[in-house]
């Protein structure tokens, strides 16, 4: 019995032993970082980059994750949610979650992911640390005969489709207008990456061109990135004119070759525009006074236009005033605000960007003023990083600022973008008695 004893003890003291010296438990967070394809990948190709953070038990609420600015390449994060998920790592559970980064390079070379930055909370959602990822690198080819200096599409589908509003063979004159409708369609790829298009017009024919719609579609995580370009052509004198053709270069993935989607040019006429006689209708013409009724519509004419005039003169101080502070309330207004920041982004002053985002901030409720300092992040990283900013700042990149801005408006507006639209006083205020 003893022995027995002896023996039983023994296996109890070893498994209930402590770790040998030397021995640690797992890390409580763990960031792993990972991008698809891992080799092989060409400029303007989806390169997914992934994040994971996994705690080790349980996970307490699911982070944020941000990824730093990245010269040379666009990121976006199109899913909302993150995916869930579960690992062993040296014996031990851990939980977390996988966050989607989609990574566009914009040139060939190596691409140099910075590491991810994750912010930790509690379970009330309050911020207990921070957690960093490791850096990883891809290199970017840029095949044969693809330009790298213009934004570069590498996708496995592209489709171009064109209409005409109204159709070309119309009859024209001078002085009428031709709309020109592209929609260009692109798997995996969203519609900000894809290049603006060339509309122009030959002489006598003068081309307008509307602001492009973006229609990007999310479909079980495959994004479908739609745009839509509008153009419209108006002919100024008579003539034949050959309106050109519109093309979108792109690589196509699945054979690995160059193509070119294109909208073919048309040819449309327009003739003089038709002169209209006015014989007999214009009181300088002799013929007009031997109506009775002439002399009627004369008079009535003149009486109406000195009552106007007496109209105007009386309230011109009053409407004057009003106009004043309708002025000065709308250069105090976060609209306002809003158009010059549009405006300079076209500048690509990045210091003066700046200026302009932190005026219009500042007129944003403390809510949306808080949300909206996210979109600030790349300037951020321009103005105050240690490398020259304002040298590196392309026009691609405030292109995209001015998209996200319009995009994120609405939203930091909310109700109160209808209240301040009432909030101005009336033009013509109603004159005391």
């Amino acid at each position: 019995m003893r022995l027995h004893r002896v023996i039983g003890l023994l296996f109890t003291l070893a498994f209930a032993a402590p770790p040998a010296f030397g021995e640690q438990a797992g890390p409580d967070v763990v960031v792993r970082t990972t991008v698809k394809p891992e080799s092989g990948a060409v400029i303007g190709q989806h390169v997914a980059l992934l994040v994971d953070v996994l705690f080790r038990g349980e996970m307490p609420r699911p982070p944020r994750v941000t990824i730093p600015d990245m010269p040379g390449a666009q990121v976006f994060r199109f899913e909302t949610q993150a995916t869930t998920m579960s690992d062993t790592l040296d014996g031990e559970s851990y939980t977390g979650q996988r966050f989607e980064f989609a990574v566009y390079p914009r040139r060939g070379g190596e691409l140099a992911v910075p590491p991810a930055i994750v912010t930790l909370l509690d379970k009330a959602g309050d911020e207990t640390g921070s957690a960093k990822g490791e850096a990883v690198r891809a290199q970017i080819s840029v095949p044969a005969k693809v330009d790298p200096s213009q934004p570069v599409i590498a996708t496995s589908k592209l489709t171009l489709d064109e209409q005409w509003a109204p159709n070309p063979n119309t009859a024209f004159k001078a002085g009428d207008a031709l709309v020109r409708t592209v929609t260009r369609t692109a798997e995996d790829v969203p519609s900000l990456a894809m290049r603006d298009l060339a509309f122009t017009a030959p002489e006598g024919v003068r081309v307008y061109r509307d602001a492009p719609q973006s229609e990007d579609k999310i479909d079980r995580g495959m994004l479908t990135g739609r745009r839509v370009d509008r153009a419209t052509y108006v002919f100024e004198t008579a003539g034949t004119f050959q309106l050109p053709a519109v093309s979108q270069p792109w690589w196509d993935l699945d054979e690995s070759r160059l193509q070119t989607a294109a909208a073919k040019g048309i040819s449309a006429s327009a003739s003089p525009a038709t002169a209209v006689s006015r014989k007999g209708t214009s009181p300088w013409d002799a013929i007009y006074w031997r109506e009775p009724s002439n002399w009627l519509k004369v008079f009535i004419l003149l009486a109406g236009t000195a009552v106007a005039l007496w109209g105007i003169a009386r309230g011109a101080r009053w409407s004057w005033a009003a106009w004043a502070e309708h002025r000065r309330r709308w250069h105090q207004s976060e609209a306002c605000a809003f158009d010059d920041l549009i405006a300079v982004c076209r500048n690509g002053d990045v210091p003066a960007i700046y200026r302009a985002f932190a005026l219009w901030r500042s007129r944003l409720t403390a809510a949306a003023a808080a949300s909206a300092a996210p979109l600030a992040i790349d300037l951020e990283g321009e103005l105050f990083g240690t490398r020259d900013g304002a040298a590196k700042w392309l026009p691609d990149r405030s292109q995209f600022l001015v998209q996200t801005l319009r995009a994120a408006r609405p939203a930091l507006l909310g109700p109160a973008k209808r209240a301040a639209k009432s909030a101005l006083p009336p033009l013509n205020p109603p004159q005391p008695a």
